[in-house]
């Protein structure tokens, strides 16, 4: 079906459903009289179930093409047969596959699996999106019940209960705020979109925040300030990890928001690096158990990295030797990989350790799991967006030693524009890690094979999904 006749099929079907959504998404429309069949369009977000049972992945409908994202549950052994045998290339989406769908906010980000709920933020209604996986069927549901039982676009308004917009950081985290007497199972987000505060003479004065939601009721337990006018100049982030032993949340990235010209004046949010003189990366570390009264330490390594643009972080373990947290960070411009060694004391600042280099633009840095009972330095996969290329097909996976500093693995030929990466679980026994990887521009998922003994063998194992012609 043509665009022009899904929007005329759907026009009439508005006509006797007030209040029905223009254009619903795969495999809810076009035209909800004839759907299409479920396919990927701009995945962002993937997690991995720990019984390896199930793949939640997140449509984030980038292009608009539709009124709302969508969310999937895949049957996990449907993609983990594609690494047994020969490398099967280039297939089609698995519809198959899908055991669940939900209709969700558009221009989600990362997601995160925590208890039985899939967590993601939506950047252009500031709505964290909450939907839960049925363990035994696969089937996804609302935790924030809307019109339609498959319709979670009635999620958590971040921006009307904790001033937080543009929602994308996000992170599993147990916290104590003040006045608790036990641990909270909570979800962190961070703003990547600063909130404005004033304008002053056409200066934007801005903040952002971070929130942090209880997983049992989804009440915001506490919201707090990250950066303002004077601490960290308003500046949204991107990435956002917990460190466990310090209790803090990590926030890395820069975007500001600013009045464009382009735009008649109205506020718009970029990136630091095309809106401000280069040279400021910020890593912000927000004590989470002072609950709102947090007060955030920035760092600013741009001395140091030569970067304002950071793209990821992985948190390791603790240096025998030094005592330090291990904290890998990815930054764009220089295309870098980054060690940071955290001290367990706030008191000392963070320490660069070393410095990578990467062959183009780094988007997400994950930590590999190794089965228990074995050990081995820390392996990284990164996912590296090759824009020089023009070939669909030109996005990487680059695997490093962390502890070594040094590439050593690469895996070409991924996809348009990778972003998103998840571990199946570990088995006892296994030689390698087997990860999925979100193809953003390919509207597809990457699985890759990388041996823990020899990661210079890793090896795409098959690309599903395809966009539409």
């Amino acid at each position: 079906m043509t665009r022009a006749a899904a929007l005329c099929a759907s026009l009439l079907c508005a006509c006797s459903f007030p209040g029905a959504p223009t254009l619903l998404p795969p495999p809810f429309g076009p035209d909800p009289a004839h759907p299409e069949p479920a396919r990927l369009f701009f995945p962002t977000g993937i997690a991995i179930d720990p019984s390896a049972t199930w793949v939640v992945v997140t449509n984030s409908n980038a292009d608009r093409l539709y009124d709302a994202g969508a969310m999937y549950s895949l049957r996990a052994a449907d993609l983990l047969q594609y690494f047994q045998g020969a490398p099967a290339g280039a297939v089609p989406f698995p519809a198959a596959a899908v055991a669940g769908t939900a209709i969700t906010g558009n221009y989600t980000g990362p997601l995160v699996l925590a208890g039985s709920t899939a967590y993601t933020g939506s950047r252009d209604t500031n709505r964290l999106n909450a939907v839960v996986l049925d363990a035994a069927t696969g089937a996804l549901s609302c935790r924030v019940v809307g019109g339609e039982p498959e319709d979670c676009r009635a999620a958590i308004d971040l921006n009307n209960v904790a001033q937080l917009e543009g929602p994308f950081g996000i992170a599993a985290a147990n916290v104590r705020p003040p006045g608790a007497t036990k641990d909270v199972a909570a979800i962190l987000v961070s703003s990547l979109v600063p909130h404005i505060e004033d304008i002053q003479s056409g200066v934007v004065l801005a903040s952002s925040r971070l929130a942090a939601i209880d997983q049992a009721d989804l009440r915001v337990l506490f919201s707090a300030t990250v950066t303002d006018r004077l601490n960290g100049s308003g500046f949204g982030g991107g990435p956002l990890v917990f460190d466990d032993r310090a209790r803090e949340a990590i926030v890395a990235g820069c975007f500001s928001r600013f009045g464009a010209a382009s735009a008649g004046g109205e506020p718009s949010t970029f990136k630091c690096g095309t809106t401000i003189a280069s040279g400021s990366n910020l890593l912000r570390f927000v004590p989470v158990d002072a609950g709102s009264s947090a007060s955030t330490r920035i760092y600013d390594l741009g001395t140091q990295v030569h970067s304002s643009d950071s793209t990821g972080l992985a948190l390791g373990d603790v240096d025998p030797a030094t005592g330090l947290r291990r904290l890998y960070m990815t930054t764009r411009s220089a295309d870098t990989l980054v060690r940071v060694g955290l001290p367990a004391d706030p008191a000392f600042v963070p320490v660069v350790e070393t410095v990578v280099p990467l062959p183009a633009q780094p988007s997400q840095v994950l930590r590999l799991q190794r089965p228990v009972g074995s050990s081995g330095p820390d392996l990284l996969a990164i996912t590296v967006v090759a824009t020089y290329e023009t070939s669909t097909t030109a996005g990487q996976l680059v695997v490093v030693d962390g502890i070594a500093g040094r590439v050593v693995g690469q895996v070409e030929g991924l996809g348009d524009t990778p972003f998103a990466i998840a571990q199946f679980p570990t088995q006892p026994g296994d030689a390698s890690a087997r990860l999925a990887i979100t193809l953003f521009g390919g509207c597809g998922v990457a699985l890759v094979d990388v041996p823990y003994d020899q990661p210079i063998k890793a090896a795409l194992r098959a690309r599903l999904g395809s966009c539409p012609q």
